[in-house]
């Protein structure tokens, strides 16, 4: 704020801290000026709002408020009228509860962004209870974590929120504590690599252990460094200072050397969570830990009083809440291996009857690694699902359901293709029967798209490092070991040096501003190998020696990167960060990069085994000390742990599995500070495009979620459209030797038909050169794009930005002409199944009238290109670049530009010259050489040419109810449709 903070804004920080988890419908005036002492006038208030520090704790719990409330259920203004959640109109209905004037509600509209519903989710019918349950309750673990993620981590308001969304919207479909009646609840939560899925689940186990559950199970990948960190974080954040002492004096010298964190920075630092005089109040259990920072789970002795549940009233069940809210609450986080595991469920089964009314959550980390049953289906299914052999993991936590009746599971997973090819139909078994909830990307994550130019083509900009991710972080990998040492060699010690010089701008950024970079690493990974990794690792560490980075001769190889690819990508991405001038003003930083990565001698560490990583956990402990070193292996740290202060990665390792591709890129994450100097050097050779790989990998799952976010909620009469059981059939696979998991647990279901209902690319044409794609360009696209005569100019948004226009030509087409030209369509085999669904739909909504016609746009690029003579559409046409992926059965997908200028047509807005309808639909076309795009010598040729089709139907013609129709599949005869389940 650039005045001085007035007297009263921290109680307008009291007054919304008051208001926020009841109705808005005291006004706000009067009890900011109760609070305050004294009148706080509309214009004064406005000016602060408008004015106050981005973090100022007012603003924030404003935000807070106001985001609760424009997302809450069955909010009604203060005339008794519903409003949709997360509307301007929900927002106006909110102004007016408070009171608030035009000018303050103005203010705040500015500062306060109406709230985006941060998850999509997939859920069966259940009863809400966690809301009533919070306003009867202290919240005090979860009220707690809330504080420490906003005074301490320093979160952003939004984040808090969408937190605190998301981990409402699991909890209230887990099976409400004090339920008469046992209920077991599965569900998973799909998340992105490395990217705060840790925050969402110990937030879940916050609010859980606040709402009753009295036994928490978190399991966590397979090595021990990853459990020690998660155990070390939910200590910290959740569990805090008096739980972990459990009364004892940490000054007594017994007891110091017992504790985990005596020697830890953090703990010495005060900054693990403390809750006071909140643990003594009426309803507020203690936690106790049965495992440590040290140590996973062991046996508990017998006369040991923990997992023992007291009773206040022994007449009445465990679950009783005047039983529940006196008994403590018990915490463990274990590793997926069997020992530990065996021992919870030796130290669970004998409290028999205590188990049968046990609330227990399950929080499984990473739970598509290990926890999924592998087995091979084939040979199972001829016996009995109670005599299945499972694999040893998932029958140890199908163990753990089997004895816990009332236990909750919920699964974590940035890869969720395994989980949900589980057999639905075995009710043991960990698929996700009740709910699927997808998070939404989290500001400032870097992921897939944030690496490569996904719905952008360059036929209309130039490529360069502002625009293109491609550009600005991928270096391409072209030498070998085998093939190509010397190419090999020159490219490794590239990045070596990318690696030093970031580490000096680092350097250079906290000298130059508040920035400040606890950790600096670079991952090597070239093979899953052991014998390799040593190999690499001795590689690594003879360039290393030999690379003089503080001499000439260094110097001279660091100002060239600095010059040609840093200084560039800085100026155009650094988004306010220093930026040194040039070289000279970096050069004295480069030496501080260097003393900080050798202060222990040697940087690097392989990182190939769990006992490898045991013998180094000190060098790797992020939490304990700052990490700059290179990591070579990678293969044990692609499931869970968090590689902090990544920047440089060197990446060869073909997968063949999407979900193994994509959890070993660990250069996914946040990069506070650094996003511009993140470099991913990455195999791109004639045999292997990992770079495209990735790509493919990313439209997969992009196509996933946007299935599950058009076919999330509920329809009119209240039943959802979608159930997780129907989820498998929505998995996409671009790339075919890139399967979406290991192998196809289970198809319990096809698509009869779907809407198209946002403009959706049908590129999987077939053959390149096969005389089914000239028949298709002849007899289809040729006619659909003489209909196109009128030449506009389309307005488009883009971004949240409006004043843009496409070049276009457009016009109408019958709705059963249409459908008789698209049945004439031939397509890749592989891709039938799907042009099968959208026919069926558009069929029947043309016998309906819910499709009467549709537009096609034909889009042309601004600048002039290449162009071919087509005699039937009048002369010379644009063609454009797209090109056909290499082994895929697609094409690039269409320009985001070009989608969203025809958008509005199935919208059903007035675009001109075509008017509005509510019935018609878009086909979006462009013409294009199937050839490859860089061939450009030779001469386009007429059988060269394909048209590229994307269509949505009329959204406002499709009710909810009926965007996707399902058959079953007879699991006795998989290729036997048995059971048809109509929409209604």
């Amino acid at each position: 704020m650039t005045d001085q903070r007035p007297m009263w804004a921290d109680a307008l920080t009291n007054a919304f801290v008051a208001l926020k988890n009841q109705q808005p419908t005291p006004p706000l005036g009067p009890i900011l000026s109760a609070l305050a002492g004294a009148p706080v006038g509309d214009a004064e208030l406005a000016t602060f709002i408008q004015q106050a520090d981005e973090n100022d704790s007012a603003l924030t719990q404003a935000r807070m408020a106001l985001a609760k409330w424009d997302n809450q259920d069955g909010f009604l203004s203060p005339d008794g009228v519903a409003t949709f959640p997360c509307t301007q109109e929900r927002r106006a209905a909110i102004y007016t509860c408070l009171g608030l004037s035009a000018e303050v509600a103005s203010a705040f509209t500015t500062r306060v962004e109406v709230f985006e519903v941060p998850s999509v989710v997939i859920s069966k019918v259940f009863e809400p209870w966690y809301a009533t349950e919070r306003k009867l309750r202290t919240s005090v673990y979860w009220d707690d974590y809330e504080a420490y993620l906003r005074d301490v981590k320093k979160w952003p308001a939004p984040s808090i929120t969408s937190l605190d969304e998301t981990t409402t919207e699991v909890i209230e479909r887990l099976s409400r504590p004090t339920r008469p009646e046992a209920k077991q609840t599965k569900g998973l939560v799909v998340g992105y690599v490395q990217s705060g899925k840790t925050a969402n689940f110990t937030g879940v186990v916050a609010k859980g252990i606040d709402a009753g559950y009295r036994l928490i199970v978190v399991l966590t990948g397979t090595i021990e460094i990853l459990r020690a960190q998660t155990q070390r974080r939910m200590d910290m954040e959740l569990m805090g200072v008096e739980n972990i002492l459990a009364g004892q004096d940490p000054n007594d010298p017994a007891v110091a050397k017992e504790l985990d964190y005596q020697q830890d920075q953090e703990w010495m630092a005060g900054r693990f969570v403390e809750h006071g005089d909140a643990l003594t109040l009426p309803g507020v259990v203690e936690i106790a830990r049965v495992t440590s920072h040290r140590s996973d789970y062991k046996r508990l002795p017998q006369a040991m009083t923990k997992l023992k549940f007291a009773r206040k009233n022994k007449q009445k069940p465990l679950n009783d809440e005047e039983n529940l809210f006196h008994s403590g609450a018990y915490v463990a986080v274990i590793k997926k291996n069997p020992a530990p595991l065996k021992k919870l469920i030796q130290d669970l089964k004998p409290l028999k009857n205590d188990l049968a009314e046990l609330p227990v959550l399950i929080i499984d980390d990473e739970s598509d690694q290990a926890s999924v049953d592998t087995t091979n289906p084939a040979k199972w299914k001829k016996g009995s699902a109670e005599n299945r052999k499972r694999t040893t993991i998932n029958q140890l936590i199908t163990e753990i359901l089997e004895i816990c009746p009332r236990a909750q599971y919920v699964g974590y997973t940035a890869t969720p293709f395994a989980n949900v090819f589980v057999d639905p139909d075995d009710e043991r078994d960990l698929f996700p029967a009740d709910f699927v909830l997808s998070l939404h990307r989290p500001p400032g994550y870097m992921g897939v798209q944030e690496f490569h130019d996904v719905g952008k083509r360059w036929d209309d900009e130039e490529k360069t490092v502002a625009n293109s991710n491609e550009l600005a972080h991928i270096r391409p990998l072209v030498g070998d070991k085998d093939t190509d040492p010397v190419g090999r060699v020159e490219e490794l010690q590239e990045a070596l040096d990318a690696w030093v010089l970031s580490g000096a701008i680092k350097k250079y950024r906290e000298a130059h501003s508040d920035l400040r970079f606890r950790h600096h690493t670079m991952l090597v990974h070239e093979s899953v190998k052991r014998d390799d990794h040593a190999d690499t690792a001795a590689d690594v560490r003879s360039l290393w020696s030999k690379a003089k980075f503080n001499s000439a001769e260094g110097f001279a190889r660091l100002k060239k990167l600095f010059t040609d690819d840093f200084l560039p990508v800085m100026n155009a991405r650094s988004s306010g960060a220093s930026v040194p001038e040039s070289f000279d003003a970096l050069k004295p930083y480069v030496g501080e990069a260097l003393a900080q990565i050798t202060i222990d001698g040697d940087p690097v560490l392989i990182v190939n085994s769990d006992k490898e990583i045991q013998a180094q956990q000190k060098k790797l402990d992020f939490e304990a000390d700052k990490v700059w070193r290179i990591l070579v292996g990678g293969t044990q740290l692609s499931r869970g742990f968090t590689v902090e202060g990544l920047t440089v990665s060197y990446f060869r390792r073909k997968a063949g599995q999407a979900d193994t591709l994509m959890q070993a890129g660990r250069w996914f994450g946040f990069r506070p500070g650094y996003q511009d100097l993140v470099r991913l050097y990455i195999r791109r050779d004639p045999q292997v495009d990992l770079y495209e790989a990735f790509e493919a990998l990313l439209m997969d799952e992009e196509a996933f979620r946007a299935e599950l976010s058009q076919y999330a909620g509920f329809d009119e009469q209240g039943m959802p459209l979608l159930e997780p059981r129907q989820i498998p059939p929505l998995v996409s696979q671009h790339l075919p030797w890139l399967k979406p998991t290991a192998r196809n647990k289970m198809w319990n279901a096809v698509i009869a038909n779907r809407a198209p209902t946002d403009i959706q690319d049908l590129y999987g044409l077939p053959e390149q050169g096969s005389e089914a794609n000239r028949k298709n360009f002849d007899n289809v696209v040729v006619p659909l794009l003489a209909k196109a005569t009128s030449e506009v100019m389309l307005p488009y948004e883009l971004d949240g930005k409006s004043g843009y226009t496409q070049r276009a030509r457009v016009g109408l087409v019958d709705a059963g002409e249409f459908n008789e030209l698209f049945g004439k369509l031939g397509w890749h085999p592989e891709y039938e199944a799907n042009i099968r669904a959208f026919r069926g739909f558009i069929e029947k909504a043309t016998d309906d009238k819910k499709i009467t016609d549709w537009a096609v746009v034909w889009t042309w690029p601004h600048m002039d290109g290449r162009v071919f003579d087509i005699p039937e559409l009048g002369g010379e046409v644009s063609i454009v670049k797209r090109k056909r992926r290499a082994r895929r059965i697609d094409f690039v997908g269409s320009d985001r530009k070009h989608r969203a200028a025809a958008r509005p047509i199935a919208l059903g807005e007035t675009v001109a010259p075509l008017g509005e309808s509510a019935t018609r639909g878009v086909i979006l076309i462009s013409v294009v050489p199937d050839r490859e795009p860089d061939d450009t010598m030779k001469p386009v040729d007429r059988d060269d040419l394909v048209g590229l089709i994307s269509i949505a139907v009329p959204a406002k013609a499709v009710p909810r109810s009926n965007l996707i129709q399902w058959t079953v599949i007879n699991s006795a005869k998989p290729d036997d449709v048995v059971v048809d389940q109509p929409a209604d």
